[in-house]
Parts: structure tokens; sequence; C-alpha cells
């Protein structure tokens, strides 16, 4: 019952969308509007915002792309119980059934393209991921993808934190091992394509949801434009990346083709790729990068910095904005 009273409610609250957004596990805090703290579970530190999306972490140094959602319910072991669902239609393109091969431990990413911008959800530290859910096979949403658990690699997630880690985001590049194998030089073998989590960047889950909820997400591309933009980056190249052919509707044509201005979040989510209105054409071909506008305010952050911005006000641009700009042209 538990699972059908989040559906109803969320449902007919997101109107806005082409389809229904539901929560994906049974717990139903969220959807009686209650506090976060409620349903996030915190890490070993015990503080709720520690499930929490962003820098919420190790004092505001550790990024966290994702919320954690805390079980409703737990077997006599202590186990958690709770059945997890899709969050939106979609088509499942990666599963991972051998927890150790992921930090994420069993896991499942969906693709979304009933919106005007495709996005991805992700689902991880599974207990069990369903027999039904393979990849290219359609769920809709509120369809049981697998079982809440503590399941990751290399570590083990306590009983008292089981929890499901939930993502949405978008795919920075349809050629991710050019840069994993060439730019990066990893070593570790990448199982998991352009699934790879490193490829997908994530936006706020528990700040969609609730704009979902409350009619406000009249399409997608809006609600991404729409997020707060830290900085703007102009790369002067000739090239024409995945982003651009995977996102139409996050890109403005008209300027010159000498190279890019790319809206980002602080965190490095791609909101806008515009062609540059301005350029100095003696750059043109040139692969430099430069930060053209910035938000004093946005770029206040401990972890995941891109640009630092020093007493004379001088930018400079970080290797981490080098290596996010080398993703999205690999």
């Amino acid at each position: 019952m538990l699972r059908y009273l989040s559906l109803v409610i969320l449902a007919f609250s997101c109107h806005a969308l082409n389809a229904d957004v539901v929560w994906p596990t049974p717990l139903d805090d969220f959807a009686l509007g209650r506090n976060p703290e409620s349903f996030l579970q915190p890490t070993a530190s015990g503080n709720p915002t520690s499930g929490a999306f962003g820098d919420v972490r190790n004092n505001g140094y550790k990024f966290h792309e994702g919320i954690d959602i805390r079980p409703s319910k737990r077997d006599k072991r202590r186990e958690a119980l709770d059945d997890i669902y899709a969050a939106l239609d979609g088509k499942i393109v990666c599963v991972n059934q051998h927890s150790g091969n992921s930090g994420y431990g069993k896991y499942v990413v969906m693709v979304h393209t009933n919106e005007d911008v495709q996005v991805y959800s992700l689902y991880a530290h599974l207990a069990e991921i369903d027999k039904a859910v393979g990849v290219g096979r359609s769920f809709k949403a509120g369809e049981r993808l697998g079982k809440m658990g503590r399941s990751a690699g290399g570590y083990k997630i306590p009983k008292e934190q089981a929890h499901l880690h939930f993502e949405i985001g978008l795919m920075s590049s349809m050629s991710f091992n050019k840069w994993y194998y060439g730019s990066r030089k990893f070593k570790e073998k990448n199982r998991f394509g352009n699934y790879n989590g490193i490829n997908l960047t994530g936006f706020d889950p528990l700040d969609f949801m609730y704009a979902a909820r409350a009619g406000k997400v009249s399409s997608m591309a809006k609600y991404i434009q729409g997020l707060p933009t830290a900085f703007v980056v102009r790369v002067y190249t000739n090239t024409i990346p995945d982003f651009v052919k995977m996102y139409p509707n996050l890109v403005d044509n008209n300027g010159s083709d000498c190279g890019w201005d790319i809206h980002f979040t602080w965190y490095g989510l791609p909101q806008k790729f515009e062609r540059i209105k301005n350029p100095d054409i003696k750059k043109r071909g040139s692969g430099e990068i430069e930060i053209v506008k910035y938000n004093p305010e946005e770029i206040k952050r401990k972890c995941r910095v891109m640009m630092v911005v020093n007493r004379k006000g001088q930018v400079f641009v970080k290797t981490t904005l080098v290596e996010t700009i080398k993703k999205l042209f690999p």
C-alpha cells in the first residue's frame, strides 16, 4: 500500500512533464511532505545532510553525486527489505550484477527519452536486481528494478547504513573511452563503457523531485538551464562535441563556429552550449580555454573546485575543469 500511496501523490503532481515521476522506494515520507531528515540515510557521521546531494561530506571537502534514501522496513537480521522502482519511464542501458566491479556495488542505469532532454537515472548499492531487468528492456515509472541493500566494491556498507543511492543526470560523451584510456590513462578496465559513473554528471535528484511535485518542471531543458550557473567557459575549437549532438535543446547555435561558451553549475554539470557571439578570431583553432563569466557566490566551494579567483581578481582554471573539458571533447 505504501508504494501506491507514493505513486499516486507524485503522479498527479508531475503533470508538467510528459511522463510520471515517482519516488524510487516505498518510503512515503517525501510524498507526505516530511523533512529530508526523515528519509535521507546519513553516513557514519550521523549528520542527516550527509545523505543529500552536493558538498555535504567531510566538512564540505567531499562531493556526493546523488541522494541516499534509507529503508522503510527491515527483516529480523536488520537487512533492508525495500523494493526499488524506476523513477521515470525508460529503458535499461546498464546492469552490474557483480558488486566487486564498482563502488556502486550492484547497480542499474536507465535512460529516459520522453522529455526534451534525455536524462539518465542510476540506482546503486542494491542487494539484488530483478531477473527481468536486462539491457534494452523498457520499464514504466514505478515498476520494480530490485531490492535495496548495501553492496559496494572494495568496502562494506554497515547494515545500519543500508540505502539506495539515487542519481539523475546527463552523459558527457559517447566517446568516453577515448578520454578514459587516452587523456586520463586509467589502468583499471572500464567495464561499463559510456555508462561509467564518471561519464554521468548528476544534478540534485531531491531538488528535481520537489520541483516536479510542485508542477514547476515545464521541460527538462528549462529545469537544467534554470539551475544556478557558476561560470561560463569559452573553448576555441572547431569540434562539435557529442554533448551538442545528444542534447540539441541545450544548444544555442547562433554565433561563430570557432568555438563554444559552455555554461556550468559549480559541480561541473554542462547546462548549455552556446556558439561564441564575440570571438577573438586570432584564437580560432587554438584550443584555448578561458573563463568569460562567473558567479562569485556559486564558486565558493571546497570540493569540485574548477576555477579560482585570487585577491587581485585574476581568474585561474583548475585541472578539474581542464579534465571536464577534455571529457566533453575527447
